[in-house]
């Protein structure tokens, strides 16, 4: 009897062990691994939302006008509901906001500055109290342009110019001992001019030990239009500063075919850049986005492509755990890149006539005839990691092509430099195509030679041009 006691005991014990443990170990969720890949809630929990995205932070519920509309009541109904379900899953919660200018309660504005300040003080402690255990804090949101109305009452511009910031990031930590706290701010990645003035923010928060993260929004109106070497440009401005970057509030509008490109020409530039430790966007059902195609899924429930690029980028690049191999890469924005071709009429050069990533690409231009072959390739000695080659060509919109221009991506590699090229593909007048090759097979460690081959088609007559961009290496 003692024994069977004991027994159901351990098995007890052993029960409610593995349960505690796994209550600890993230839910297998979203598209993306490594870095978080998160979404908003606002109002209810999507069903699907697990399904795409592993991190929360509420639109509007967190922020201070909608928790304290009428004074001294607060109402976290939605706060919690969002919270409860990121703490279930094991998400990463941000709480968003403290200190807004855009949406604080309108009542506060009308008080004394002591009265503002004491009020500020109490939100603040109310929001930890309550939520604690945030991993994310947007402390001041949007400080170079919605500054609150109680500014003055928290320290106004001081000694630094930006005195109420500190006073409102030391009261967080005070508040929030365990949590990330970060600054957030929007039209800093189109702007390198703004992103000065924001470094200038973080520099002096970061010398005091007060921010953990400088967020930056990416919305529409900073993102449709912005180029690749901005983007870079700004996120090396902010890496300087040795804080962690997130992307806080990401989204890309246009249609169906416009929004894709924006995706897959500037969504990698975020998620590949190093100091990048997150990405949230900021919405995704259709008539739940903030702004008009904005949305990545339509209301019927079909993924827009954006949203199947997504998938297909996290899935083909290892959920976001896959690296670009090293010994090949090209997107030429400053020069040929060590390219050269053969059987051209003119070029190569670097372009921006068109580009698949950046600004520029390398351009040839080809006098057609049918069953000639033309070349852009770089010759050397090189040794490649990756175990794919991929490359992105294009077709100008005027020649006459014939039957199709083929093309291949090929290396050469070793003393009897041995040919191996990927399958046949055939473009016309304005064609776009994604190439790849497997690289089993070939001697890895003695590239001699890697490019593309342009082989025109029956009847084909004329000069063209061919363009070859974002030519890279991957594990």
């Amino acid at each position: 009897m003692m024994r069977s006691k004991v027994k159901w005991t351990l098995i007890i014990i052993l029960v409610l062990t593995m349960i505690i443990v796994g209550s600890n170990e993230k839910v297998s969720a979203g598209i993306a691994d490594e870095k978080f890949l998160g979404n908003i809630t606002a109002g209810y929990i999507p069903s699907d939302f697990g399904e795409y995205w592993d991190q929360v932070t509420p639109e509007n519920s967190t922020k201070w006008g909608s928790v304290e509309a009428s004074r001294g009541n607060m109402n976290w109904s939605d706060a919690d509901a969002s919270y409860n379900y990121a703490l279930s899953n094991n998400f990463p919660f941000k709480f968003h906001t403290l200190v807004w200018g855009s949406q604080e309660p309108s009542w506060v504005s009308g008080l004394s500055p002591s009265e503002q300040r004491a009020e500020v003080t109490e939100w603040i402690q109310a929001a930890a109290q309550r939520y604690g255990d945030a991993e994310y804090i947007d402390v001041v949101n949007e400080p170079l342009h919605a500054p609150p109305s109680y500014k003055n009452a928290i320290g106004g511009d001081g000694a630094t110019g930006w005195d109420w910031i500190i006073w409102s990031f030391e009261k967080a930590r005070q508040a929030f001992p365990n949590a990330e706290l970060h600054l957030n701010e929007y039209g800093i990645i189109s702007d390198p001019n703004a992103a000065a003035e924001y470094v200038e923010i973080v520099n002096i928060l970061n010398d005091r030990g007060l921010i953990d993260g400088v967020a930056i929004q990416a919305h529409h109106f900073n993102m449709n239009t912005v180029s690749v070497n901005t983007m870079n440009q700004v996120l090396d401005m902010l890496e300087s500063t040795g804080v962690p970057i997130y992307v806080s509030e990401l989204d890309m509008s246009g249609d169906d075919q416009t929004q894709l490109a924006r995706y897959q020409e500037k969504f990698p530039v975020f998620w590949e850049h190093p100091a990048v430790q997150g990405v949230t966007l900021w919405g995704y059902l259709e008539g739940e986005t903030w702004a008009d195609n904005t949305h990545l899924k339509n209301s019927s429930g079909q993924e827009r492509p954006a949203l199947q690029w997504l998938k297909q980028y996290f899935d083909s690049s290892d959920g976001g755990n896959g690296n670009p191999g090293s010994g090949a890469y090209a997107d030429f924005e400053s020069g040929l890149d060590g390219w050269s071709g053969s059987n051209l009429d003119a070029g190569p050069w670097s372009t921006d006539a068109w580009s698949s990533k950046g600004d520029r690409s390398l351009q040839g231009d080809i006098n057609m005839s049918s069953g000639d072959a033309h070349y852009l390739s770089r010759t050397g000695n090189f040794s490649f990691t990756g175990n794919e080659l991929r490359a992105t060509v294009r077709a100008a919109s005027w020649g006459n092509f014939g039957s199709g221009l083929g093309v291949k991506l090929f290396v050469k590699h070793g003393n009897n430099y041995e040919w191996k090229a990927s399958d046949w593909q055939t473009i016309n007048a304005g064609d776009q195509i994604d190439l790849s090759l497997d690289l089993s097979g070939v001697n890895k460690s003695d590239i001699r030679e890697y490019g593309v081959q342009f082989i025109d088609g029956n009847n084909s007559s004329g000069v063209t041009a061919v363009y070859v961009d974002n030519v890279y290496l991957w594990d």
